[in-house]
Formats: C-alpha cells, sequence, structure tokens
C-alpha cells in the first residue's frame, strides 16, 4: 500500500488568493492546526492568519495534488516554486522539503529591532511555561531562588586534558551520516555544525539523538558515524 500525501494551499476565503503551500497526510486537522496554533510563532503565515481572523475573514485548505511518501519533498518545493513564479504572494518562509528558514545575509534596522522587541514584551514564551504567561508571584519566586546563585566554574581554568575531554565529548564535533528517505547513504559529514552550516539544516542533533521521536531533518535522516 503506497502512503499517499497532500500538497495543499491556503486561502483567503472571500478573495480565493492562494498565500500558502504545505504537505500533510490529513487536510482538516491541518487547517484547525493552522487555525488553533496561530499564537504560538510569529512567522508571515501566522501573522496572515491572524489579521484574517481578527478581521472575521476565513482562511479555507485545498488540495494541490496527491502525491507518494517518498516524492513528497520535490513536489511540495515545486509547487512553492511555480506559484511564487506566477506570482502568487505566499507567507512560505522556505523553499519546502523541511527547509528552515534562512536569516543568512539578513540585517534588521534598529526600528525593526525595537519594533520586534516592543511586541514580545508581556508576552509569554510559547515553548516555555507550556505557553503560558507567568505570574507576578511566579517571577518573584524564580527571582529569587537565582539571588546569590554562582556559576561552579566561575574563575575556574581548565587544563589542556580537560579542555580537550571536553571538545571530544561534544555532539557537535562527531561525524555524521546524511542518508536520504530510502536509506542510502549521501554523505559522511565531520561534524553536525558542518552539516548544518552548509546545509543551512537545523535540528541534526535532535534526529540523531532521536529527541522528541524526531525522526527527519531537512528532509534527510541522521546517523551518528
Amino acid at each position: 500500500m503506497v502512503d499517499i500525501v497532500f500538497i495543499y494551499g491556503l486561502v483567503q476565503k472571500n478573495t480565493n488568493e492562494l498565500r500558502y503551500v504545505g504537505k500533510t497526510t490529513d487536510i482538516n486537522r491541518r487547517l484547525k492546526r493552522h487555525i488553533n496554533e496561530r499564537f504560538l510563532h510569529d512567522s508571515y503565515k501566522d501573522r496572515w492568519i491572524r489579521k484574517l481572523i481578527d478581521s472575521n475573514n476565513g482562511v479555507e485548505i485545498f488540495i494541490i495534488d496527491s502525491v507518494e511518501q517518498k516524492e513528497w519533498q520535490y513536489w511540495e518545493k515545486f509547487y512553492i516554486n511555480y506559484y511564487k513564479f506566477i506570482g502568487c504572494n505566499l507567507t512560505n518562509g522556505t523553499n519546502g522539503g523541511d527547509q528552515p528558514p534562512s536569516t543568512k545575509g539578513r540585517k534588521h534596522t534598529e526600528e525593526s529591532k525595537l519594533k520586534m522587541s516592543n511586541t514580545k514584551k508581556g508576552k509569554p514564551i510559547p515553548w516555555l511555561n507550556n505557553g503560558k504567561e507567568r505570574s507576578e508571584k511566579h517571577r518573584e519566586n524564580l527571582s529569587k531562588s537565582l539571588k546569590g546563585r554562582k556559576s561552579p566554574n566561575k574563575n575556574k581554568k581548565f587544563d589542556e586534558k580537560r579542555c580537550k575531554k571536553l571538545s571530544e565529548s561534544s555532539t557537535s564535533k562527531k561525524k555524521v551520516k546524511q542518508i536520504d528517505l530510502n536509506g542510502n547513504l549521501i554523505k559522511i559529514w565531520d561534524s553536525i555544525s558542518e552539516a548544518q552550516k552548509s546545509l543551512q539544516i537545523r535540528h541534526i542533533s535532535e534526529v540523531c539523538r532521536n529527541v522528541r521521536n524526531q525522526k527527519t531533518a531537512g528532509g534527510f535522516k541522521w546517523e551518528y558515524n
């Protein structure tokens, strides 16, 4: 039995303007997640959905194509590039295929930095404290617990042997294997940091350590060599 993946589009209900292309195995559940998780991050797509919901405009989802599981990366990239080429103002932050957004060479103005800082003030951090804002009592207790605490390594100088041992124990220094989804070895990298920097891929370490059952990064499997 062939596993099917849907390449889908998100459109503004009253205009049918296509603004986002993605992939999923469950169309209805994916639309609900986009709407329910619109406050968890501050991506271009999330801001667009928040704006539509706030102005009582709906978001609709439709199937662009149905593809095999092993080919979804190619087709997601294809449709994102195609719709951008014909002039659609997509909110996608990447070119698809689980590729993370690149900030290489991007510089923010002082005005932009200040604006971003002001929008974050007073808001809870989504991945901390279960997305809930800490109460004043909670903040006070945290502050008290940290007062007077000193780092155990402050003013401590490690000898050369200790430094070498710490360096070798770092997971970012280990060689890693880049493997495609069919199990074929593509390349052995000298370190995770080298692979991430060269390919602009994040979360390789999490895949190698099976953190949160994460299986792929950047559309590839990864293993320590």
